[in-house]
């Protein structure tokens, strides 16, 4: 996910956008992979420990901003709609779309969608991906009766090499109402001792939602800019609760924001990370890093996955366990066209592993397609890979929405960003 450009996988059924199959393809696609060993093994879990950041939250200027919350987020004027296969340049961009069936799929706004021939100048690319099917098993968050989607979107260009933009680096947050198909941005900021409310910086990577909390991965990269451990890899946490409104209706990105809650530092630069709930012993994030091939075989693995369990206690609770309970990395594959490498998500669902994989230089057509399905209970000699190639184009983070077992994505090149769900049961014999 860092430096490509990514798709954001959505929350289930959109109401308008009506379940389709995608006509013409199979469930699996024509490029289907029987089950081989899986390229992976465990991976030593010493030094990979969390550790907890010190980043006292304080709450905006009362006087300057108002409660509202993750319900006021999702509703009220102000928003964006979102076309959907009713609209004729919407519908033009199917082909970015998963070559399977498709349970419901719709586009970006166009000011959103970028500009092939201008990318310098639409810097905001889409990252990380959560639903309110993964933060509540209802489908609806914490504080609203809305289905709801966050994603992540990273200032990845500046217009200007010799004069770079403040924003380089930085990252907004999408919140979009599903029922409505509506959206806002939502500035994920932290609060200085003066109470001044400040950006967050860093890839944006990848998102989780557990109860009211929301986890995104972020690295170092602050420009410089101050932060709470702002020279450090961390997993950013917010509270969807805590989403506050301009009392003025100004403030430009500062018109809603999110403070950070908590942070963690990280052993690693993790590019992406899922809420798996089935795992064993109660609810965890998976994190992984992007590990980019290239033409040498021996350049095909290490990509890494880490597990971290939540503590006992309320549901919902963003306080994690610092020593992770499982790890693993990739190896390189008899067939390195089953290679697990240029990773953008991954989904964890107890001992089966969703990832899906874009660029890189693996064999085979449309690289930029991959998708597998690991499964990594029992034996390590029992383990194995389905993998295939008929996923979206470029893609992104991931989400499960549990209730209706559809697994959410999205893509990221500019013009071609769609969001859209596949159901568990179209994604591997």
């Amino acid at each position: 996910m860092r430096r490509i450009r990514i798709a954001v996988a959505i929350a289930m059924g959109l109401g308008a956008v009506t379940a389709t199959a995608t006509p013409g393809v199979s469930a699996v696609g024509p490029d289907a992979a029987a089950s081989a060993p899986a390229p992976l093994k465990r991976l030593d879990t010493t030094g990979l420990d969390l550790r907890v950041g010190s980043d006292p939250y304080t709450v905006p200027p009362a006087a300057e901003f108002e409660p509202v919350g993750i319900d006021g987020a999702l509703t009220g004027d102000g928003r964006t709609a979102l076309p959907g296969a009713e609209d004729a340049e919407c519908a033009g961009r199917a082909a970015y779309l998963p070559r399977l069936p498709v349970s419901s799929w719709f586009c970006w706004d166009t000011r959103a969608q970028g500009d092939k021939q201008d990318i310098p100048h639409s810097p905001w690319v889409p990252q990380g991906l959560a639903t309110s099917g993964e933060a509540q098993l209802d489908g609806t968050p914490v504080g609203s009766a809305h289905r709801a989607l966050i994603t992540s979107w990273t200032w990845q260009n500046s217009p200007d090499p010799s004069a770079p933009d403040y924003r380089t680096n930085s990252v907004n947050l999408s919140v979009v109402n599903l029922d409505d198909r509506r959206y806002r941005n939502v500035l994920p900021v932290w609060v200085d001792g003066a109470g001044v409310l400040r950006r967050v910086y860093g890839h944006g990577g990848g998102l989780a939602w557990y109860g009211p909390y929301l986890f995104m991965t972020s690295s170092s990269n602050w420009n410089g800019y101050p932060g709470p451990d702002a020279g450090r890899h961390t997993i950013r946490v917010f509270d969807t609760r805590k989403i506050y409104r301009k009392r003025d209706g100004g403030g430009g990105d500062y018109r809603y924001v999110m403070p950070e809650v908590r942070h963690y530092i990280t052993p690693l630069l993790f590019d992406y990370v899922s809420l798996d709930r089935n795992s064993a012993g109660g609810a965890s994030l998976v994190a992984g890093t992007y590990k980019r091939s290239d033409s040498t075989s021996a350049s095909l693995g290490g990509t890494k996955l880490v597990r971290y369990r939540f503590q006992s206690g309320p549901l919902g609770d963003y306080r994690l366990v610092a020593a992770p309970v499982q790890a693993w990395v990739s190896t390189v594959p008899a067939n390195p066209a089953d290679v697990i490498s240029d990773v953008q998500g991954v989904q964890a669902d107890g001992d089966r592993l969703y990832l899906n994989m874009s660029a890189g230089s693996v064999p085979g057509a449309d690289p930029s397609r991959r998708f597998a399905t690991v499964e990594v209970g029992g034996d390590p000699s029992t383990w194995t890979i389905n993998a295939h190639r008929s996923w979206a184009y470029r893609p992104e983070d991931l989400s499960l929405w549990y209730a209706t077992g559809e697994l959410w994505g999205l893509t990221e090149g500019e013009e071609e960003r769609v969001v859209f769900s596949v159901r568990l049961t179209h994604l591997n014999p």
